[in-house]
C-alpha cells in the first residue's frame, strides 16, 4: 500500500500529465466543435502526441462525441 509521500511524490507527474491533456483538448475543441466524431478522435489523438500525452481512446472517443455535438 502506498503511503502519503507517494502520493506527493506522483503529483507534479499528474499534474503535468494533465495540463497537457488540457492543452489538447483545448485546442481541438476550438478548432473542431460540431465537426463529426471520427475526424475530431482522429485529431484529438495528434494534439495528444503532439503535446507529448498519450489519450486512451475510450476517452478520445467520449471527448471526440462531446466536442462533435457541442456539449464539451
Amino acid at each position: 500500500m502506498a503511503d502519503a509521500s507517494d502520493y506527493e511524490k506522483a503529483m507534479p507527474r499528474v499534474q503535468e500529465h494533465a495540463a497537457r491533456f488540457e492543452k489538447a483538448l483545448t485546442e481541438i475543441r476550438a478548432t473542431h466543435a460540431g465537426r463529426p466524431a471520427l475526424e475530431v478522435k482522429e485529431t484529438l489523438l495528434a494534439a495528444g502526441e503532439r503535446h507529448g500525452v498519450r489519450i486512451a481512446n475510450e476517452v478520445a472517443q467520449v471527448a471526440a462525441e462531446r466536442i462533435a455535438d457541442g456539449t464539451l
